[in-house]
C-alpha cells in the first residue's frame, strides 16, 4: 500500500509540474514584447480603405512628413505589434533600417506615431508608381494599448487615441479582456457562454471556429464555400457555410449569418486558441453594420 501511495503521489506531482511548466511556457510564448510606439494627438476620422471586393483587408492610410505619397497599413488586431514589410520599404527615405528593425515617424490622420524599434518582416513588394494602393506594413494591437479607439464600420472610418469615449457609448459598455494584446470578448451563442477573439486580420469572415462547432452551427445542406487563404507563413483552406443565430454581447445582439472553419493552422495557433480558452475568432464581416468602441486602458468595449 505504501508503494502504491508513493507511486500515486509521484504521478500526481509530475502532472502538476508538467501542467505548471506548460502554463509558464505558453504564458511566456504568447507574451508580446514591449510596446515601442509613441502615440501623440487624436487622429480624427481616418477613412477606411478596403482591399479586395470581399473586403479581405482593412487598410488605413499613413503619411510621412516629407513624402506626399499616401501609403497604407493593414489594421490587424490579431497582430500584437506593428511591422513594416521589408521589400515594400526598401526605397523609402523616411524609414531608417538597421538589422531587423526600422525607425520612423508617420501620421495616421492627425496622430503622430514615432518609434525606433518597428519590426521588419521579409514580405511585401516595392509599391510601384502604377499601384494605387501602396501597402507597406501592418498596424498591430500596440496602437490600441492603453488607448481609446472607435471603429465605425457604418461610416467607414477609424478614430485613434481618443481623449474621451463617444457620447453614444456612455453607460453602454461591457467588460472585455485585452490579454497579451489580444481582444477577447465574452458573448452568448445559442445559450452557451463563449469567448471570442476579435481579429480584424480575418476581415472577410464572420466567425472562424473549429470543425466540431462548425458542424453544429451550420445550416444542414447549406452550400459550403471552399477557399484558399493566406495566413503567414501558411496557406489555409477555409470552409464557409450559412448559419442562423445571434451572438449576444450582454445588451447587444449581433446576427451571425456565416460560420467558417479552417484547415492548415499551425500547432502554435491551435495551442493559442486552446490555451486562452477561446471558442473562435470574429472577423470584420460580422461587424460591418456596427460601431465598435474600445477602451483598452479600462478594458471596456461598446458595440452599436
Amino acid at each position: 500500500m505504501k508503494i502504491i501511495k508513493k507511486i500515486t503521489l509521484t504521478v500526481l506531482a509530475l502532472i502538476i509540474i508538467t501542467g505548471l511548466g506548460s502554463y509558464i511556457y505558453f504564458d511566456r510564448k504568447f507574451t508580446p514584447e514591449k510596446n515601442y510606439l509613441t502615440v501623440d494627438h487624436e487622429s480624427g476620422a481616418v477613412p477606411i480603405q478596403w482591399n479586395g471586393k470581399d473586403k479581405n483587408a482593412l487598410l488605413v492610410p499613413i503619411h510621412f512628413s516629407k513624402d506626399t505619397t499616401t501609403y497604407y497599413l493593414q489594421f490587424d488586431t490579431g497582430a500584437v505589434y506593428t511591422e513594416f514589410y521589408g521589400k515594400a520599404i526598401e526605397n523609402l527615405k523616411e524609414i531608417s533600417i538597421k538589422n531587423d528593425w526600422a525607425a520612423a515617424s508617420f501620421y495616421i490622420g492627425r496622430t503622430k506615431i514615432t518609434s525606433r524599434q518597428i519590426k521588419i518582416s521579409n514580405t511585401g513588394s516595392f509599391p510601384g508608381k502604377n499601384n494605387p494602393v501602396k501597402i507597406i506594413g501592418t498596424l498591430g494591437a500596440d496602437i490600441l494599448e492603453n488607448r481609446k479607439t472607435l471603429i465605425n464600420f457604418k461610416d467607414d472610418y477609424i478614430a485613434f487615441n481618443l481623449s474621451k469615449e463617444p457620447d453614444e457609448f456612455q453607460n453602454n459598455l461591457i467588460d472585455f479582456e485585452f490579454k497579451k494584446r489580444k481582444i477577447i470578448i465574452h458573448g452568448n451563442l445559442n445559450g452557451k457562454d463563449e469567448k471570442f477573439l476579435y481579429d480584424s486580420g480575418t476581415s472577410a469572415y464572420e466567425l472562424l471556429t473549429n470543425k466540431e462547432n462548425w458542424e453544429i452551427l451550420r445550416i444542414p445542406q447549406s452550400k459550403v464555400i471552399i477557399e484558399k487563404a493566406q495566413s503567414r507563413p501558411n496557406i489555409l483552406t477555409t470552409y464557409t457555410a450559412k448559419t442562423k443565430g445571434i451572438i449576444q454581447f450582454k445588451n447587444k445582439g449581433v446576427p451571425l449569418n456565416e460560420v467558417t472553419y479552417v484547415e492548415g493552422f499551425s500547432p502554435t495557433q491551435y495551442m493559442l486558441m486552446k490555451f486562452s480558452g477561446m471558442s473562435g475568432m470574429l472577423g470584420n464581416k460580422i461587424f460591418l453594420n456596427h460601431k465598435i468602441y474600445m477602451d483598452c486602458s479600462k478594458e471596456k468595449i461598446g458595440i452599436e
